[in-house]
């Protein structure tokens, strides 16, 4: 993979994995040389993933310290699950009102047949399906700025959601199956603002822990 990722969007993908998996960084900290190393490529495109990724709230950069992975403090859940569901709501509001396009019905049907063929047992699977349905819920959303704080504060809750998978998968597999399950339902049969209003209602439910 080092030799493979060049990019800084995709060097950002790839510590955004590492950081919601909670993998290959031992003393919380992302260091500008050895990620260099890894990835094969200058510190230009390093500190521009670390940019991106302080803007989600990954990481902060910290004067005389550097980038350091942002934790999970439990009093801000609320807020941080709050936050991500305020923009859904957001994008709901900013949607045509057109009938939504095939395209994106399948796209979530698509993510929800992945779910239902490959069993979610480790905490990377159930992150890839988050990610795809992250992914596909920004892609509808036709303004990039909203699009942008959709992404950003998105990934906050799925790293809410993959904590509370360590702890008890089967709550967070169920609740993700019927996110998907409901706004494949309001985007076949209405608009993508229908689509949000379910994902706002259902994603709203996280705020407190599923156990």
């Amino acid at each position: 993979m080092s030799n493979q990722v060049k990019s800084s969007a995709a060097i950002a993908e790839a510590l955004r994995t590492d950081i919601c998996l909670n993998r290959n960084i031992a003393d919380g900290m992302l260091h500008e040389v050895a990620l260099a190393q890894r990835f094969g490529v200058s510190r230009t495109p390093i500190r521009q993933a670390l940019q991106r990724l302080a803007y989600e709230r990954m990481i902060a950069v910290k004067s005389g310290v550097g980038s350091v992975v942002t934790p999970l403090d439990a009093p801000m859940r609320a807020d941080d699950i709050r936050a991500a569901v305020a923009i859904i709501e957001a994008a709901g509001k900013c949607a045509a009102p057109s009938p939504a396009p095939t395209a994106h019905f399948m796209s979530l049907a698509g993510i929800l047949g992945m779910m239902d063929l490959a069993p979610l047992d480790n905490a990377e699977a159930f992150f890839d399906i988050r990610a795809r349905l992250l992914n596909a819920l920004s892609e509808m959303i036709e303004n990039p700025i909203l699009s942008d704080a959709f992404r950003a504060a998105y990934w906050r809750l799925i790293r809410w959601s993959l904590r509370d998978f360590d702890t008890a998968p089967e709550p967070q597999i169920a609740h993700l199956r019927t996110v998907l399950q409901a706004a494949a339902r309001a985007m076949q049969s209405g608009t993508i603002a229908a689509c949000f209003e379910e994902v706002t209602r259902l994603e709203s439910q996280l705020v407190e822990p599923r156990i």
